[in-house]
């Protein structure tokens, strides 16, 4: 423990139910990434997925607010980033706490798993200068029950869903990955640019084909409005109309590559073009009226 030590006291709350918190006690010398480990047992999850904080302008609401904001993320999304981000990302394992120049009554957010997105609201209930020694960091306090990680699915029911089928679906993506990368190494694209198509195709084919039924890559190709155009406008707050045009490119890469592998028929892949190319301006409409306030939700779809 350093000689000018800290104690943060951190109130975690789910952001849609504020009843349901976790009081969190953690060193001002230890990490992000630490802080993200004990939450995650504090909530009682099992399934690790990427993660961000975000240090968001106080009392703002709007979901661009995280495009704004100073982000410190999970150290392998560093390099992937997932195709959102257009401004430097930090990596939380090599921020403490101090460093982020908190103050008591401050408030900033956490998000879990970019797919379910499982947003906290973190508060800053004091800073103190003298404190137990402990082991830290620990959590002093529980408030709720924690939700179900996955509440769409009965556990006992392992038709629905089954862990097992999941990590071998994403193995399997992964083989798949790999070679998609080699594609586009082959055609001489920048790795900056090949690692954006990568990230992309990685979370359209792990978060959003897997979200309510295990959908191979292949399977996919039919998806993609649905995705573009609803599922990715709803659930990433990351979405802006450069990222929707940058998924559009990686997903026709993609499955241009899957074409030729044979995975795919040559006139799936000439339909989803076709969806593409008539649907574009739709989707990107829909996303501005989403981020709209303005605009009833009736409205949109």
């Amino acid at each position: 423990m350093k000689k000018n030590s800290k104690l943060y006291i951190l109130k975690v709350a789910l952001s849609y139910d504020k009843k349901i918190w976790r009081r969190i006690e953690i060193l001002g010398e230890q990490d992000l990434d630490l802080l993200h480990e004990v939450i995650f047992e504090a909530f009682d999850r099992f399934d690790p997925h990427v993660y961000s904080f975000y240090l968001t302008a106080p009392g703002s609401k709007a979901r661009n607010r995280f495009i704004h904001a100073e982000e410190y993320t999970h150290p392998a999304a560093i390099e992937d980033s997932l195709g959102f981000s257009q401004k430097k990302m930090h990596d939380a394992s090599q921020t403490e706490i101090s460093a982020l120049g908190l103050k008591a009554k401050d408030k900033f957010e956490y998000l879990f798993d970019f797919g379910d997105e499982w947003l906290h609201e973190i508060t800053v209930e004091k800073i103190l200068d003298l404190f137990p020694k402990k082991d830290y960091p620990l959590i002093s306090k529980t408030n709720g029950e924690s939700p179900p990680q996955y509440p769409e699915y009965d556990e006992e029911d392992s038709s629905l869903y089954n862990e097992t089928d999941v990590d071998t679906m994403r193995r399997e993506n992964s083989m798949i990955l790999d070679v998609f990368r080699s594609y586009l190494e082959s055609r001489n694209l920048s790795e900056k640019t090949v690692n954006k198509h990568c990230s992309n195709v990685e979370f359209y084919i792990n978060e959003f084909l897997l979200y309510e039924e295990l959908l191979g890559p292949g399977d996919g190709v039919r998806e993609v409005g649905s995705f573009l155009g609803d599922w990715f406008i709803r659930k990433a707050m990351w979405a802006s109309v450069t990222s929707i045009k940058e998924n559009i490119t990686s997903l026709k890469h993609f499955y241009t590559f899957l074409s030729l592998l044979g995975e795919i028929e040559e006139h799936e892949l000439a339909e989803m073009k076709k969806l593409i190319k008539e649907s574009k301006a739709d989707w990107i409409e829909t996303l501005q009226k989403y981020d709209d306030p303005n605009v009833s939700m009736d409205d949109i779809w």
